[in-house]
């Protein structure tokens, strides 16, 4: 089959300053979300990710087709369960029950085969292609919204033969995700437990997303701290329903917006015995900082036991604490501090102690799964930081990783018998040491670099585009020709030569940038929770054993690991910036990306023929839908080909 996209797109040598049509439409379209009230702005936010994730997953068929609009270039059908068997390629009429849903789009997707009397198959379709309306087949008689106009422009492109809608056959406006979740649902073999749970976590991301269109943040400067930019993230995850999703496990009252402040936790604690723990590096002494911070604001000293430890707990998971581990003494109050929390939930930093963070467990339910930290990431990112990191193929003046210096984690009974891991992961803290840069250097979150309508921003520009004064086609692609050549200088080479795959999500991952010139400097890594390891190859290229890595964290060909960092390296990160800063319809994003891994990878090594071979079109993507409906939370992760978007050119590629 071939992978290509075809249409107004300009090659990828060509001059770069120049807009394409693609540019215009993608902030014509980041514009008409921004005019919509926060329910429906909310309600497309989820909904766009839903069926997208649908699309890419090939959970249903789709087809791409061009259209004559002002409105849109074209449409992606999405057709019914009633076509998902038999024939790979379709050859009858398809009628108004055959068709799932209608999504105009002001880019052209990813296609895989040749073009067919029904359109090209989408291969990959992103949320930020479509444009915030979403259709599907009704009659006259229904009586529901309608858009004329566009409305008019796609019926005209189903036409027979291949389409036989009908007659009295018009589009209907629906952007709720809870009708199209279970239209989809009641059409596939799935648990009711799990229909239920998914359409509670896609009605908690519709809530929690329109709490943060109803209180837009303040675009943060490029002299603003860095917690700042952590706190100003509007949407998040690029391209998971789930992406706003706040759910308690057991629920609690703080799953309504209007009772919960997710950006000041404040920090309890907590006395255990030290038997019970766990404990990796200097646990103690690093935790003194927060008693004492706490002393000064009760102003009263901490509560100490002979052979117990203080362990800080996160406010929300206090009730947890006290249901799985009832002997543990949680001290009043009073005893307290407030804390400011970063764009992951789980780490927390306080102003009072700028170099340190913490990271603790909460039973809250984000996007994938609960928030909390499972013995093996607890023990392992304070090891592999002292053991494994200063031995890694790192360039320092380009990439910090943040440290985990010490953790405890609640590993034993009081009897000393060791406990269930999935309770263990309950009450842990990791203590991480923060990057602290001069006053010549901004820290942002990658994640907030990618966000668009930010309050006092102009409609439709992203954030990066606006801080870095990208004013044109070729500014932008100059900036994101430099992030992209540091973050791959940065994070491939310990894939290459050490067999360290990092999850480099933008939520992972800083980006330093000069104040001055506003050019990238670098980036700092940061959780090493779940990051995965071909032993033998580190092994080889550092000279130790490191016997203490868990069983979830090692994988048995090097090439297993180039799969977390190519999902978020290049999957998640470099596309969503490529297309935020409109470079990618046009092929000149994944040019300059080609160009920079091409001097780090060697022809003929491993990694060449798992990446960049002309032969390799498609790579292993990780499903997320799929994961939920199957009930996966973390590992083993759902893999299946998605097209490899290191060899994306606009005037077409082979696929398979």
């Amino acid at each position: 089959m071939t992978l290509e996209v075809l249409g107004t797109c300009k090659p990828e040598n060509d001059d770069p300053s120049s807009p394409s049509p693609q540019s215009t439409h993608s902030v014509l379209t980041w514009s008409l979300s921004s005019r919509l009230q926060p329910s429906e702005r909310a309600a497309f936010s989820v909904t766009s990710r839903l069926l997208a994730g649908i699309v890419t997953e090939s959970l249903l068929r789709s087809y791409y087709i061009p259209i004559h609009s002002e409105e849109a270039c074209g449409v992606c059908i999405i057709l019914s369960t009633r076509v998902m068997g038999g024939n790979p390629i379709l050859t009858r009429s398809l009628r108004p029950a055959d068709v799932f849903a209608i999504l105009p789009l002001h880019q052209e997707p990813v296609y895989s085969g040749t073009l067919s009397i029904h359109g090209r198959p989408i291969w990959l379709l992103d949320p930020l292609d479509v444009i915030p309306s979403i259709f599907e087949l009704s009659t006259r008689e229904a009586g529901l919204v309608k858009y004329p106009t566009l409305q008019e422009s796609i019926l005209s492109c189903l036409v027979s033969p291949p389409w036989q809608l009908g007659d009295s056959v018009v589009l209907a406006l629906n952007r709720d995700p809870l009708h199209w979740w279970r239209k989809f649902a009641s059409t596939i073999m799935m648990g009711s437990d799990i229909n239920t749970s998914l359409a509670e976590e896609l009605f908690s991301s519709y809530l929690w997303q329109r709490a943060v269109y109803e209180n837009i943040p303040v675009c943060p400067t490029i002299f603003s701290p860095a917690i700042e930019w952590e706190q100003s993230i509007i949407e998040g995850h690029p391209t998971h329903p789930m992406h706003r999703a706040r759910l308690a496990v057991p629920p609690l009252p703080y799953q309504d917006p209007q009772n919960r402040d997710w950006k000041h936790p404040r920090i309890r604690l907590a006395l255990v015995s030290r038997s019970r723990l766990d404990i990796i590096g200097p646990f103690e002494k690093e935790i003194r900082r927060i008693t004492e911070l706490v002393a000064r604001s009760s102003g009263m000293p901490v509560p100490q036991r002979d052979g117990y430890v203080v362990v800080p707990v996160y406010d929300l998971q206090i009730a947890n604490i006290r249901d799985k581990f009832p002997d543990v003494e949680i001290l009043d109050e009073e005893f307290s501090i407030p804390s400011l929390g970063q764009a992951s939930i789980r780490t927390v930093v306080f102003p009072e102690a700028p170099d340190m963070a913490l990271k603790l467990p909460v039973g809250i339910r984000i996007s994938s799964v609960i928030r909390t930290i499972d013995n093996f990431s607890g023990k392992l990112g304070p090891r592999f930081s002292r053991e494994v990191v200063p031995k890694l193929a790192i360039d320092t003046g380009i990439l910090s990783v943040e440290q985990e210096v010490a953790s405890a984690i609640c590993a034993r009974d009081t009897e000393g018998v060791r406990l269930d891991p999935a309770i263990g992961a309950h009450f842990t803290a990791v203590i991480r040491k923060r990057y602290i840069p001069d006053e010549s250097e901004a820290i942002i979150v990658c994640a907030a670099l990618l966000e668009t309508g930010h309050s006092g921003l102009p409609a439709g520009i992203p954030i990066v585009q606006h801080i870095m004064g990208l004013d044109s086609q070729e500014k932008r692609f100059m900036f994101f020709n430099e992030y992209s050549r540091l973050l791959v200088t940065a994070v491939v080479p310990p894939l290459l030569h050490n067999g360290v795959g990092f999850e480099v999500h933008p939520q992972n991952m800083l980006l330093r940038l000069s104040r001055s010139t506003l050019t990238p400097t670098g980036f700092i890594l940061r959780d090493l929770g779940d990051l995965l390891v071909h032993p033998a190859t580190l092994s080889a290229s550092t000279g130790f054993e490191f016997s203490f890595l868990p069983s979830d964290a090692v994988v048995s060909k090097p090439e297993d690991a180039a799969k977390l960092l190519y999902h978020t390296l290049i999957q998640n990160h470099l596309q969503r910036l490529a297309r935020v800063l409109r470079l990618h319809s046009d092929g000149s994003a994944w040019s300059a990306v080609r160009a920079h891994l091409t001097q780090e990878i060697p022809h003929g090594s491993w990694l060449w023929w798992a990446w960049m071979d002309d032969t390799v079109k498609s790579l292993s993507g990780k499903c997320l839908m799929k994961m939920k409906i199957e009930g996966v939370c973390r590992e083993p992760s759902i893999f299946e080909p998605f097209p490899n978007l290191i060899h994306y050119r606009p005037e077409g590629m082979n696929g398979t």
